[in-house]
């Protein structure tokens, strides 16, 4: 059984999104209990629904994705699950996800600005993979399709249902900036992903942004698109105005700061250095920091907080499990030179 289950997420890539991805969409629903003081446990039953939904179609993409590329695949060697299966079953897979998240709409009651957040997530992925649109490979439109599919989008759907859901006003500022912020973190992701394969892309033909484009002369673009990032999250936390998040803010800067020290993992934003090691800066902070400081917080002030605190530890335990870990061996680690500091100078 439990093999079953684990080639059952092997084949919709669960390890490449579920702990790196969903964590950091649900911070905007719990950020935005905060904006309009709502209870967090008024709205933890759909946060967790919403993020049953976003991961069926998180699912989608992983299935389509890896169908249409199995020919490009192939060529350079690189493993592909679907082209074990027969041409003939393999699209039952993502029409099944189709039939679920039109069921997850349906059992949501998502009101229609949600359902087109929704909707729109599984549109662009599907421009960006299927023919004839085959969008991945036309260079800034399949930059952009991957961007607001996989971050603004379903970013903005959690606002929106938390609204909802509260019977609240949508504060349209608060819903920019926060489309700010993730469709320009949306853009790092895959614009690192794309000039990481690069190599592979030109190989196979692949036109993607990155195969067209002069990795030196990116470096401008990104140093705008990071700028832009940390713009609008600036504004986004000043929103939310949670003091533990801007303690730990510099809690993980230090944490950036000792792992370069100790394992020389150089923080790169979008291009990665080659034959050295490199840490994406703010992923860590996005992905463990933020929601669960959020919750922390929340758990001090509002009554059954700690249950929700409790219940996403335990679905993303191996993010936080990292993130800890990381950490206490980087605080150790500064506690043993501290020490042979001390007996130097003694």
């Amino acid at each position: 059984m439990k093999g079953r289950i684990d080639h059952s997420l092997g084949a919709i890539r669960a390890h490449d999104w579920w702990d790196h991805k969903l964590p950091v969409l649900l911070f905007p629903a719990y950020a935005t209990t905060f904006v309009y003081g709502i209870p967090l446990y008024a709205v933890a039953p759909y946060c967790l629904f919403l993020l049953m939904a976003l991961a069926v179609g998180a699912a989608y993409v992983s299935l389509i994705n890896d169908i249409t590329d199995i020919d490009e695949d192939l060529a350079i060697g690189k493993p592909n699950r679907m082209a074990k299966i027969h041409r003939n079953v393999r699209w039952m897979f993502p029409i099944v996800c189709i039939a679920l998240g039109v069921i997850a709409m349906v059992l949501l009651k998502m009101d229609t600005i949600s359902i087109i957040f929704y909707s729109m997530s599984w549109l662009v992925f599907s421009l960006y993979s299927l023919r004839p649109f085959r969008w991945k490979t036309k260079g800034v439109l399949g930059v952009l399709c991957d961007a607001s599919g996989a971050h603004m989008f379903p970013s903005l759907l959690m606002v929106t249902m938390v609204c909802h859901v509260a019977n609240v006003q949508i504060n349209y500022t608060w819903l920019i900036s926060v489309a700010i912020w993730s469709f320009a973190f949306g853009l790092r992701g895959i614009l690192w992903h794309q000039f990481m394969d690069k190599a592979n892309d030109i190989q196979t033909n692949t036109r993607t942004f990155a195969s067209k484009v002069d990795t030196a002369g990116f470096r401008p673009v990104a140093t705008i698109i990071v700028i832009t990032e940390l713009v609008a999250f600036a504004v986004v936390l000043v929103y939310i105005s949670q003091p533990i998040l801007f303690f730990l803010l510099p809690v993980y800067f230090a944490l950036v700061g000792i792992r370069f020290k100790k394992y020389e993992q150089y923080p790169i934003f979008i291009l990665a250095p080659q034959n050295k090691p490199w840490q994406i800066t703010m992923l860590d902070f996005y992905q463990f920091f933020l929601p669960v400081g959020l919750l922390v917080s929340a758990a001090y002030t509002q009554p059954w907080a700690w249950v929700v605190l409790v219940i996403h530890t335990l679905l993303f335990h191996k993010i936080a499990f990292i993130a800890i870990r990381d950490f206490s061996m980087t605080v150790r680690w500064g506690y043993f030179k501290l020490l042979v500091a001390i007996k130097r100078i003694a």
